[in-house]
């Protein structure tokens, strides 16, 4: 049995998608029986959230144990998850080590370092110290494994491509959608605020849609908040445009599920996860070609070049018209489970083991 140690930081504050990911392939893990899997927190503070495995936590702030990770192998993998044989950092760090297995959702520090906040930005220098002793990259797509290659010159021998799942959104009533919209038809944006989701271009878009359609930006606020902000009130459809920076799980749901389309304008993704769940709730969607969503689902829906927003527009107002959703898309986005990541997960945990053995 292989014991894993998996960095469980995420579960600590506001469900994220990155939160979403962690959960998913933790509770998937814990079904295995060729797994023993504990967690590893850097976070000095907050309760440790319950998760029926035993957290090893770490008495180093997350702050300096990213700085020494930068320069040096301390903390080590046994100061920082316990006595495991691999150690899986699932948000960029982990400790530099040919044991251990770094998730890298996207490559944002590298390739649009002005997009992001200069804490994010300073994992880069971990992640090329942790790739010089050895370790191994996960990636969510083909396109962020490309990346690491073109920007980092990763040997492609550390790097493995294992998707994530897509779960089905839980139910929700058409009711609550329309309570939250007032609008029977709604676009619907997706996601925190952040200047790579370009959410400017939906704000743009709307005003070409018939006067019964409104826009739902719905997420939390994020470094592009006042400039979506601002393109609002510039709208001549300004009166058509909800902004839900706060919602809960089940608003969520009934959005997602009950959009006319899902809008996924983004000029960078690692994944795309939005966009997948629409379509397995058989939910239309406009997308840009970013992150997994070619190498899933382009030959069966057409997707956008990022940053033309006369295309998104054309495809919105095509869409809007005749929403439809191709059901082998439906399919195969289905066959995307945690059991299924997590079996492929496995795999990479025993080629790591058996290499260091």
């Amino acid at each position: 049995m292989i014991r894993v140690g998996l960095d469980v930081t995420p579960l600590i504050g506001a469900p994220s998608g990155i939160h979403q990911v962690t959960r998913g392939l933790l509770d998937a893990l814990r079904a295995r029986d060729d797994i023993s899997v504990s967690g590893w927190l850097l976070s000095a503070r907050g309760a440790i959230p319950e998760l029926g495995i035993d957290v090893h936590r770490s008495r180093l702030p997350a702050e300096l144990v990213q700085r020494f990770w930068r320069h040096s192998s301390f903390p080590g993998i046994r100061r920082i998850a316990g006595d495991v044989d691999v150690v899986h950092g699932t948000n960029f760090l982990a400790p530099p080590s040919p044991r251990s297995i770094i998730s890298v959702q996207d490559l944002t520090p590298l390739s649009h370092p002005e997009w992001v906040q200069p804490a994010v930005r300073s994992k880069a220098g971990a992640l090329e110290r942790a790739l010089a002793q050895g370790a191994t990259v996960h990636t969510s797509s083909e396109a962020v494994a490309d990346e690491l290659v073109q920007l980092m010159g990763t040997d492609e021998d550390q790097i493995c491509v294992v998707h994530h799942a897509v779960r089905e959104v839980e139910a929700a009533s058409a009711d609550l959608a329309a309570r939250l919209v007032a609008s029977e038809r709604f676009i619907l944006v997706l996601g925190t605020v952040e200047r790579r989701k370009n959410v400017e271009a939906a704000v743009d878009a709307i005003a070409a849609l018939p006067n019964d359609i409104s826009l739902v930006i719905a997420g939390p606020r994020g470094n592009s908040e006042s400039s979506v902000q601002r393109a609002i009130s510039e709208s001549p459809a300004r009166d058509r445009i909800v902004r839900l920076p706060d919602i809960s799980a089940a608003e969520h749901a009934a959005l997602l599920r009950h959009a006319l389309v899902l809008c996924f304008p983004s000029f960078y993704e690692g994944f795309g996860l939005p966009p997948l769940e629409a379509l397995r709730v058989r939910t239309a969607v406009v997308a840009t070609a970013v992150g997994a969503l070619p190498e899933l689902i382009s030959d069966r829906v057409p997707l956008v070049t990022p940053g033309d927003t006369v295309a998104l527009t054309e495809a919105l107002v095509a869409a809007a018209e005749a929403p439809a959703v191709d059901p082998v898309v439906v399919e195969r986005i289905t066959a995307m489970t945690w059991e299924r990541s997590a079996k492929e997960m496995t795999a990479v945990y025993q080629r790591v083991t058996d290499n260091n053995s």
